[in-house]
């Protein structure tokens, strides 16, 4: 299959690229429109109508008069005066979706840019040649300006690159993949670093990987409510019906479906369960709910026009369209989300350690000088503050830039770097629950009585701790367990 660019993309689009390799086209509409921008342009310039970038300076220096001309002769010393990114290079499928999206929203026909720029894009991405770009340095705001700026500089091949499977200087990847330097002409060069294409692509592979740790976890807390006897009253479909979020009520179906013919259910004898329990449906359905939200902002981000100034028929506009707010307010808002799910996982692994709630022993400990699984809950408690130091929003820490004119940023790509690091963490802590979850369930009867669903989900997280020497091996051993475990349940939302 191939990915088409111009039109409309979606995230499994941006995975498929980044990650799998999946080719790249450009739509033979999009490039018409190109074309039409490119030609309104130039005969918008011939007007003498001065243009942001084009025949002014940038930044604070928008009224200072450059010749279009300049423009492009001086292209090269503009990006290397961006390319100020620092700290480790960003993962090559950030890279790589990154490159996908610029090219998409360039692709739209708004930039008065040519065909060839986008084509230059396309052939990196299909060729395999993936810049090395430091993930800091965007404001996310007048476009992932660092971040990009070093993206561009690999298409006329300055800077370095990763080329079958080595690092190499741009220039000889480019000879070694029979591709031409790129030459910019005006508005090229901002227009390839005037977008918030970065953060964008940064928060659509982060919200891929969120999707699937929350259905990993809901699979997991199938098992709690096995391992802890529960009620299932809170789980009814008709009892959260009354409820009118439709997140609460996918938990709540998803749970029943999950636990379907279990005979550890409603045994405990308590008359309501710890909230950490009874609450799943509440707790867990206002993540899905924001989940989705988050993910509406980042594709509609994704598919729109993301450059300044931006040519509409035969009129130039100055916009903020190269403002990250959207992508910042969806994953600050996924950030703290995840954090309650976290703080949700270390809530019911304590529950579980008791023998209140597992009906065996505290801590499943099993002599006075062992502590059992004790230290799981160490080690969750760690993880879930962690969780909540990085959850504190980015998009309120603005720090202005270029004197008055650039006074608001987002701070996007932080917020779309923090989210990976959140689901990294968020992995750790399913594998805990899932950990101990199982040993509870193993401990009293090895899911004799389980549900079809659950006594699979339980087998499947056998596969990986069973036969191990220690904890720390049987969680690291579960974090590869993810994806078989999400694929145990199905939520209605299209990624």
């Amino acid at each position: 299959m191939t990915v088409k660019i111009g039109n409309r993309i979606s995230v499994s689009d941006i995975v498929r690229v980044a990650r799998d390799y999946e080719k790249v086209e450009v739509s033979r509409e999009a490039l018409d429109a190109v074309s039409r921008s490119r030609r309104s342009l130039e005969e918008i310039i011939h007007s003498g109508v001065k243009i942001y970038g084009v025949n002014t300076g940038l930044g604070d220096l928008y009224n200072v008069p450059v010749s279009p001309e300049d423009v492009a002769k001086y292209s090269l010393d503009m990006l290397n005066d961006h390319a100020v990114g620092v700290g480790d290079y960003a993962p090559e499928d950030w890279v790589r979706a990154t490159m996908l999206v610029r090219a998409h929203q360039l692709s739209l026909g708004y930039s008065g840019i040519r065909e060839l720029i986008i084509e230059q894009l396309v052939q990196f991405l299909n060729l395999g040649i993936t810049p090395l770009v430091p993930r800091y340095g965007s404001v996310g705001a007048s476009g992932d300006l660092a971040p990009l700026a070093h993206i561009a500089l690999a298409l006329m091949g300055r800077g370095a690159v990763k080329y079958q499977g080595r690092i190499m200087n741009s220039a000889e990847a480019l000879k070694l993949a029979g591709l031409d330097e790129l030459r910019l002409s005006y508005k090229e060069a901002l227009s390839l670093i005037n977008g918030i294409s970065y953060s964008a692509a940064l928060a659509s592979l982060g919200i891929w990987d969120s999707y699937r740790l929350l259905r990993a976890a809901l699979a997991v807390m199938a098992l709690i409510i096995e391992a802890s006897r529960a009620g299932t009253a809170s789980l009814s479909v008709e009892a959260n019906a009354v409820k009118l979020h439709r997140g609460e009520n996918e938990v709540a179906r998803v749970l029943s479906e999950l636990l379907s013919g279990s005979g550890n259910v409603n045994r405990s004898g308590r008359v309501q369960d710890p909230y950490s329990i009874r609450c799943i449906p509440q707790v867990f359905g206002s993540v899905i709910d924001a989940l989705e939200w988050a993910l509406r902002n980042i594709i509609n981000e994704v598919n729109s026009v993301s450059d300044n100034p931006i040519i509409i028929g035969n009129n130039v506009y100055s916009t903020c369209h190269f403002h990250g707010q959207y992508v910042a307010l969806s994953t600050d808002l996924l950030n703290t989300s995840l954090s309650v799910i976290g703080n949700l996982i270390e809530r019911q692994i304590t529950q579980l350690l008791r023998k209140e709630i597992n009906g065996i022993s505290n801590y499943l400990a099993n002599g006075p000088w062992r502590v059992g699984l004790m230290l799981t809950q160490y080690t969750a408690a760690a993880l879930a503050a962690r969780l909540r130091e990085l959850a504190v929003p980015s998009t309120v820490q603005n720090i202005p830039t270029s004197g008055f004119q650039e006074d608001v940023n987002s701070m996007s790509a932080n917020s779309a770097i923090k989210l990976h690091e959140i689901n990294a963490v968020i992995t750790q802590m399913v594998s805990l629950l899932a950990y101990v979850s199982y040993a509870v369930i193993k401990a009293s009867d090895n899911c004799a009585n389980c549900g079809k669903v659950t006594r699979s989900i339980y087998d499947t997280i056998g596969k990986y701790v069973d036969n191990v020497e220690t904890h720390h091996e049987a969680i690291a051993k579960l974090s590869d367990s993810i994806n078989e475990l999400a694929n145990f349940v199905s939520l209605s939302i299209i990624i």
